[in-house]
């Protein structure tokens, strides 16, 4: 059979030549900026310096928001490849690469190669998976086990093999790692949900593998019971608090609306997002069988119930749906690639869904070139990010045009939509690096090991950068901050590094000549009345003066 790129060996190495390049081509150009990257940077940091590797710290406070697996590996990352910005980063674009493996490996057992290489291709070029595999957070590495477990899970269904299964298993329990309990809920929502609508709940024993719920608690288990054992309020904390209260109370990153994650994911498949609408009647027209509409439907479910939980959640974030957008990319591959595109692809259907993306994107560019004009504020605040908005708008705007006038063929055409989404992934690239720009201390913590003396401290006065102590690898003393570090400070109140009075900062100050203070401007003047003493402004940082003793 003919296929769309090469021959059917190699396009396994195409999509890892791809998104490799993707993922790693100047990953650790952009400074870490906070406070995620900042905080888990040196989180990981934190646990070489003191050898702790059970009870995740964070300023040498307790920080148990999250479980250890990310932190572990990005320690491993450090320790072999120094602290540097690409050996902070390897995690989640490694696991960004490992959940390529999984829609490639699931597409190919469903349906062709064909398939397999464009669902790999169109999830790694999907702007939010893109964005999130460059960038350290939690997501990804969660993302990878979820796709993993999902993908093992519904093939063990589908085709009724058990090793899948146990394997599958294996998957969710190094989620639970990655990130906490979430890692089963959602795939237990998924299968329950699609087993309701299916009417085949009770068949939901063909989903239990005693051997591989075995393995996983051997997996997870010793990590949660040891970290309980060395802080007896972990469970109640980390249970309770950070994930019961976090979806149901408005204590933490609330305020969004219920749909906001319809933005979420218009924003998170582009360049992909405007074929969405046609992919699902166009996936559904490639159905040869009752199989293949049932996977279609699955990974309808998959996606919706991931939609429909973080969107009832109080706390909304970007990154909680990335798991979601795999079977996304996994519909419109099977769309663009399904037995019926190349005899359909020139119909009234697909010229209609182009014309309106060029639509869009011709708004999108109008929109940019009024906004100095309409939105002056705006327009100053993202001023700096010229010129890649403008050109990530004409790349949109120019792949439909070569789509109506261009493509000659289906294969034509889907070299141009993998093409111009590689080229808009570039400059999402470049992009982020102008963000990083004004979003990491790194010049801060550049200046500060350069005036560093063996007795200099660093003091954050209502100001904490995780970043500065991961660059300058020094803990912060700090004065009239809290928030995340709360809980921490509740288990060790006599901590140094932490100031409840100005008369504590004075006479640290006094002990420690040679200082640098991380401030807001508006509280200088506080600041003078009790440390009445030349100091010098070395930089300013965001809305911060970088200090140091005169």
């Amino acid at each position: 059979m003919r296929t769309f790129f090469l021959r059917q060996p190699w396009q396994p190495v195409i999509l890892l030549a791809l998104a490799g390049t993707l993922f790693l081509w100047r990953l650790g150009v952009p400074g870490l900026m906070d406070p995620d990257e900042g905080r888990y940077a040196e989180i990981a940091r934190e646990m070489l310096a003191s050898g702790n590797f059970i009870t995740p710290q964070l300023n040498f406070l307790p920080y148990l928001e999250k479980p250890p697996l990310v932190y572990w590996l990005t320690a491993l990352s450090l320790q072999v490849g120094g602290n540097t910005e690409a050996a902070a980063r390897l995690v989640p674009a490694l696991s960004a690469l490992a959940g390529l493996g999984a829609v490639y490996w699931l597409a190919n057992r469903l349906w062709d190669p064909d398939t397999a290489l464009l669902a790999g291709l169109i999830t790694a070029t999907s702007s939010g998976y893109f964005l999130l595999g460059r960038i350290l957070t939690l997501d990804m590495t969660l993302t990878c086990c979820l796709t993993w477990g999902l993908a093992l899970t519904w093939v063990a269904w589908r085709h009724g093999s058990r090793c899948s299964l146990f394997w599958a298993y294996v998957a969710l329990g190094l989620g639970v790692l990655a990130k906490g309990p979430v890692a089963v809920v959602l795939p237990a929502l998924i299968f329950l949900t699609w087993l309701v609508l299916e009417g085949q709940w009770r068949q939901w024993r063909r989903l239990w593998h005693p051997g591989g719920a075995a393995l996983s608690l051997l997996l997870v288990l010793p990590w949660y019971l040891l970290v309980a054992w060395q802080n007896p309020e972990f469970v109640r904390y980390f249970f309770w608090e950070e994930h019961v209260q976090r979806f149901l109370t408005p204590r933490i990153h609330a305020g969004q609306p219920v749909y906001f994650y319809l933005g979420v994911v218009l924003v998170g498949l582009l360049p992909w997002t405007f074929l969405l609408p046609w992919a699902w009647s166009a996936a559904k027209a490639a159905e040869t069988d009752s199989l293949a509409a049932a996977d279609r439907r699955f990974l309808l479910v998959w996606f919706g119930v991931i939609f429909v939980f973080f969107s009832l959640a109080r706390a909304k974030l970007f990154p909680y749906l990335l798991p979601g957008l795999p079977p996304l990319a996994l519909l419109t591959a099977r769309a663009l690639a399904g037995p019926n595109f190349a005899a359909h692809w020139q119909s009234r259907t697909w010229r209609w869904t182009v014309r309106i993306w060029l639509l869009l994107a011709l708004a999108v560019l109008l929109a940019l070139a009024l906004l100095p004009w309409a939105a002056p504020q705006t327009w100053v605040r993202l001023a700096f990010l010229a010129p890649y908005p403008a050109a990530g708008g004409l790349v949109l705007a120019a792949l439909p045009l070569l789509l109506l006038f261009a493509a000659s063929s289906p294969r034509r055409l889907r070299l141009y939509l993998i093409s111009g989404a590689l080229i808009f992934n570039l400059i999402l690239i470049l992009g982020v690096e102008r963000v990083a720009e004004y979003r990491s201390p790194r010049p801060l913590a550049r200046l500060i090991k350069q005036h560093w003396q063996a007795d200099s401290v660093i003091v954050g006065y209502q100001a904490y950068s995780q970043a500065i102590s991961f660059y300058t690898g020094q803990s912060l003393y700090l004065f009239g901050l809290r928030g995340e570090l709360d809980w921490g400070l509740r288990q060790r109140p006599d901590t140094p590094y932490y100031f409840s009075t100005l008369a504590q900062v004075s006479a640290f100050l006094q002990r420690h000549p040679n200082f640098f203070v991380m401030i807001d401007p508006e509280n200088f003047q506080i600041f003078q009345t009790i440390h009445p003493y030349p100091v010098k402004v070395l930089a300013r940082w965001q809305k911060y003066l970088l200090l140091r003793n005169g």
